[in-house]
């Protein structure tokens, strides 16, 4: 599932809990803004994470390397 269809179904979710009265107060565009508010922030913790794991990859690497030169 992509960051887009998982944010739509969270805000689909959130619909659910709000009274139908409350659904026909917000237009149609209010529910797309959160649906793009929530794409933005899970691209944001994905991007978070990978630049983690990249920078511990490269400390592995260093560290392997470091092994590898000194012969264990």
């Amino acid at each position: 599932m992509n960051e887009f269809s998982h944010a739509r179904k969270v805000v689909d979710q959130f619909k659910q809990l709000l009274s139908s009265q409350e659904v026909q107060c917000l237009e149609d565009e209010h529910f797309d803004e959160l649906v793009l508010l929530i794409e933005a922030a899970i691209d944001a913790a994905v991007l978070d994470a990978l630049e983690k794991t990249a920078d511990r990859m490269e400390q592995l690497a260093r560290e392997t390397r470091h092994l590898a030169e000194k012969g264990f």
